[in-house]
């Protein structure tokens, strides 16, 4: 019977191309590569034929066949398949309204946490962002090549961040107990009223079934906590007092609260989900508490630090001595910081089953080491949940990894000095070394430099798809 089914649905002429329609946002596809005879000229030349998504059909009507619930496995099964000879996965992702429905997957339930966060968009996490970037010489093949100033990702869940994240508001997890009350971290306060989540609504959470301590997943709460407006001008912290920074973040605010009010008048040209991220973003930025997250990432990014080691930090408005990046550079320059402006919505992939708050630190990494064989074993789809939402990153057990993100770019080329530029934790003095990779070995481009990888760039860079996403916009720009 089932090889008589495939046997006239993939034969019949009226519907042997049947395809059952997968978005391509949320799908790896196929491409077939062809390699022209002649150098490509032009800026975003991509030389990939993209080709339509098929499903395997011989196993959409088995699954059909026997009833299963799980139809949506049987239509990503290219993820798993060893292509044709000339034939890659593609990975890619844009943008994707994370309340949507993906047809040939799950419908998302109503109680699913995003679908919470749109309504009590105050529970959205948001976070803000700098990605300096360079045109510039490989010094050891001699290569011209675009590079990220990146760090070393401190987690283990990719090889390499942009380490310049700072939240305005966040989750940390709730404590009722008297003796052990909730304190946020430095820098960070409760919030006022108190926001509250519970764990029960990530689809992570394990609702049946032994956690590792052999007793059932009960629910926990996180507790909403948001930066201190003084996080950098506490007397109490005064290697952390940069009056000359604080200042610059306060004009880049100024520009943001007016673009994002330009923006919000461009209601009828987005899509409910885009207005709603805007709206959610510009609550953040009127609250002038967003002048510590906006220092706390030029800060991190380390471009604005002073040259003279022995001289961390100051009180006046300038330093005594000179910064890597002067505040009066013309890439600094508040109006083209904002300018470059972007807001994208991380979706990452989580730890399945959530560990439970009392989960161990080296239980933890044991997880992110083993996440990949795990699900190998299991069957999940490292590139998409159940519903269809693409991941952007691999994350911790952290649940304000699915963020807002707002991402200032900065083009730092032509820069002197700047190879060894010195990064600070963002409340702390704990220098961090950074360095300048190349977007190629990020795997955002590929080896041309020149042409959108479609490698998965989540083991190597944690902000991979949100850069290609930058290129593609040409916010960073690959030709000058």
């Amino acid at each position: 019977m089932i090889g008589f089914l495939y046997f006239s649905i993939f034969f019949l002429p009226a519907v042997w191309s049947f395809v059952i329609p997968v978005p391509s946002h949320v799908q790896p596809r196929s491409i077939r590569r062809e390699f022209p005879s002649t150098p490509r000229s032009g800026r975003n030349n991509f030389i990939v034929d993209k080709q339509t998504p098929r499903t395997d059909l011989k196993s959409l009507l088995l699954a059909l066949a026997v009833g299963s619930s799980s139809v949506s496995m049987s239509m990503n099964m290219s993820t798993n398949q060893n292509p044709s000879p000339g034939i890659d996965l593609e990975y890619t992702w844009s943008p994707q309204d994370l309340t949507k429905d993906s047809v040939g997957f799950l419908p998302i339930p109503d109680d699913d946490y995003v679908k919470k966060y749109q309504e009590n968009p105050e529970l959205w996490p948001v976070e803000f962002f700098l990605i300096a970037y360079r045109r510039a010489r490989n010094k050891v093949t001699g290569k011209n090549e675009t590079q990220i100033l990146v760090r070393k990702s401190a987690n283990g869940t990719s090889q390499y961040g942009v380490g310049t994240g700072v939240p305005a508001t966040r989750w940390m997890i709730f404590s009722s107990s008297q003796e052990e009350k909730t304190i946020a971290p430095s820098g960070y306060k409760i919030c006022k009223p108190n926001v509250t989540f519970e764990a029960q609504h990530f689809p992570e959470f394990s609702k049946s079934g032994p956690d590792s301590s052999g007793s059932h997943s009960r629910s926990w709460t996180y507790e909403k906590i948001e930066i201190r407006e003084d996080a950098f001008n506490n007397p109490k912290f005064s290697e952390l007092i940069d009056a000359g920074l604080e200042n610059h973040a306060k004009k880049i605010r100024d520009e943001l609260k007016l673009k994002l009010i330009e923006q919000m008048k461009e209601r009828e040209n987005l899509d409910p989900f885009a207005f709603s991220i805007t709206s959610v973003v510009k609550s953040i930025v009127d609250s002038t508490n967003s002048v510590a997250a906006i220092q706390g990432t030029l800060r991190m990014s380390g471009l604005f630090a002073p040259r003279d080691e022995d001289k961390s930090t100051t009180t006046s408005e300038t330093f005594a001595c000179p910064r890597y990046v002067s505040l009066e550079e013309s890439i600094a320059d508040p109006s083209k910081l904002v300018q470059s402006m972007r807001i994208y919505t991380m979706f990452p992939q989580m730890p399945d089953p959530l560990p439970i708050p009392s989960t161990s630190a080296e239980e933890l990494q044991e997880e992110i080491r083993s996440r990949e064989s795990r699900m190998a074993r299991s069957g999940r789809d490292p590139h998409q949940d159940k519903f269809g939402r693409k991941f952007t990153h691999k994350s911790t057990s952290n649940v304000s990894n699915t963020i807002h993100g707002v991402y200032f770019t900065l083009d730092a080329t032509n820069l002197e000095g700047l190879d060894d530029v010195p990064a600070l934790d963002v409340f702390g003095t704990k220098k961090i070394e950074r360095e300048w990779v190349s977007l190629e070995n990020l795997k955002v481009l590929d080896s041309d430099g020149q042409s959108i990888s479609t490698e998965d760039t989540k083991p190597t860079f944690i902000s991979g798809f949100i850069v290609r996403q930058l290129v593609k916009e040409n916010v960073i720009d690959l030709f000058g």
